[in-house]
């Protein structure tokens, strides 16, 4: 009886785990969903003051610059090859979105 007991103790225990696990990964998610909405918009403004049609190396040298200013511990947690690989995932795209939004504004 006690073992079948302990036996359920350690799938409630491993069920929390689990649950905790997942709301731990959502916060993550969120949280990165956040810093690239807000890491796009800033860096779209700052391009668009710069050169209203920016090449991918400025956009790359911008991001990792307000990275560095503002998220530091964001990028600093990444290697270089995580860098480019989270940029050209991640970045890109929406950058690129958020600069020609502006630019057809401005038309």
């Amino acid at each position: 009886m006690l073992i079948g007991l302990s036996k359920k103790v350690d799938r409630l225990e491993q069920k929390i785990l689990n649950m905790d696990n997942r709301m731990s990964e959502s916060l993550n998610l969120s949280n990165e969903t956040k810093i690239v909405k807000q890491t796009c918009a800033a860096i779209a403004k700052w391009l668009i003051v710069k050169n209203i049609y920016p090449t991918e190396d400025q956009f790359k040298v911008e991001t990792k610059e307000y990275l560095l200013e503002n998220e530091a511990d964001f990028y600093e947690g990444m290697d270089n090859r995580d860098w480019n690989i989270y940029y050209k995932d991640k970045l890109t795209k929406p950058v690129n979105f958020f600069i020609n939004s502006i630019t057809f504004a401005l038309c």
